[in-house]
């Protein structure tokens, strides 16, 4: 799976309250996004366990897109299932995006928290061409 900058929205963003993701997708320079392959795919990554005073948090992702960079008048395009309180690093969603949605020029990823008070999580999200299940290890690991 290769990962591509013009195509990722959130690389270790950490999120305790609700917020846009760190970087949208401009499909005026990432063009022709999936062109020459069958299926493009959301990852959404927690790469940071998620902690919660009350282990009642939850995170919901959304795609959303909109015709300015400003996501003043965002359309949302997909609502994933949640990420429960507790969440371990590793926690991954895979999309498939669907070619009949209505896409417009500019895409990102909103997180939304619900119940709790959450003390941590961070989370990447991307498209890819190809999903090929690949462990998202939380942050701060070495290898030896």
């Amino acid at each position: 799976m290769i990962i591509d900058d013009q195509t990722t929205f959130s690389w270790k963003q950490a999120v305790t309250a609700s917020a846009a993701s760190t970087n949208y997708v401009d499909a005026g320079i990432a063009r022709n996004l999936g062109v020459g392959h069958q299926q493009l795919f959301l990852i959404i990554a927690l790469v940071a366990d998620m902690t919660d005073a009350g282990s009642d948090s939850t995170i919901t992702a959304t795609l959303q897109t909109d015709t300015t960079s400003a996501f003043g008048a965002a359309t949302t395009l997909y609502t994933d299932s949640a990420f429960a309180a507790l969440s371990k690093a590793g926690t991954t969603h895979i999309i498939p995006l669907s070619p009949g949605w209505s896409y417009k020029e500019f895409l990102r990823v909103y997180y939304t928290t619900a119940n709790g008070d959450l003390l941590t999580g961070k989370f990447s999200a991307f498209i890819v061409t190809e999903a090929d299940q690949q462990h998202m290890y939380s942050v701060g690991y070495s290898i030896s």
